[in-house]
């Protein structure tokens, strides 16, 4: 864990809240030159603290309304059981959230679909294949309160 300058930590909050700032104006907010303003972030980059710069759509307007978690039960802890079932949740682009977890359930899954023959296709289909899942549980979400991806620094 890197122990992240004032400066950095400016930066960051900065561009979670808006990744599409031009260089120059996060200088002039930050109170340095472009090149040095360019620099640390190239920095945070380099090191691995930012991994990306994106986009959020909107994915209601996008047809995705329905947010389902998923918990997963295994029937068995073996390695080759967990790097299979995380390889396949991996490469699902159903499953926007994956949780290894403590507790009653091995996984908790969280996915963004378009409506419930989206899910039962899911479950059916796609999750059923995988072996070793002892259980399933799932539930929807009525309505989502709050999403946000940035990180308290």
């Amino acid at each position: 864990m890197n122990e992240l300058s004032a400066k950095d930590k400016e930066i960051a909050r900065i561009l979670q809240k808006d990744a599409d700032i031009t260089n120059a104006e996060l200088a002039k907010r930050i109170e340095l030159s472009p090149s040095a303003a360019l620099g640390r972030v190239k920095n945070l980059k380099a090191s691995g603290t930012i991994r990306g710069i994106f986009a959020k759509l909107n994915a209601d307007q996008l047809g995705y309304s329905l947010h389902v978690f998923v918990y997963i039960k295994l029937s068995n802890q073996a390695k080759e059981t967990l790097t299979y079932l995380e390889g396949a949740v991996k490469m699902n682009t159903r499953v926007q959230d994956c949780f290894r977890m403590t507790g009653e359930y091995d996984y908790a899954l969280r996915l963004l679909l378009k409506d419930t023959s989206e899910l039962e296709y899911f479950l059916t289909h796609e999750l059923s294949r995988i072996p070793h899942i002892a259980s399933i549980r799932t539930e929807v979400a009525m309505k989502c309160i709050k999403q946000d991806t940035s990180i308290t620094l």
